[in-house]
């Protein structure tokens, strides 16, 4: 994919969305003592790496709009 392409960026995103999303919807399952489909841990795995996911979306969304500026 080219560096002006905003597909990387768009897919990192989602991704970091669907890791934090699951990660916290386990974590509040968990909290509440509802039976849940992963343990404490694995929730919090899900979600950090959610988070690292998106900072890497920042990243790529910054590589993206400098190009665009500079077409």
């Amino acid at each position: 994919m080219s560096p002006s392409s905003r597909a990387p960026a768009t897919l990192v995103t989602a991704l970091a969305l669907a890791l934090i999303n699951v990660g916290l919807a386990a974590l509040v399952v968990d909290a509440v003592g509802a039976p849940s489909f992963a343990p404490p841990w694995v929730a919090l795995v899900l979600l950090v790496t959610g988070v690292l996911a998106g900072v890497g979306a920042v990243m790529l969304w910054r590589q993206y709009l400098t190009a665009a500026r500079g077409r």
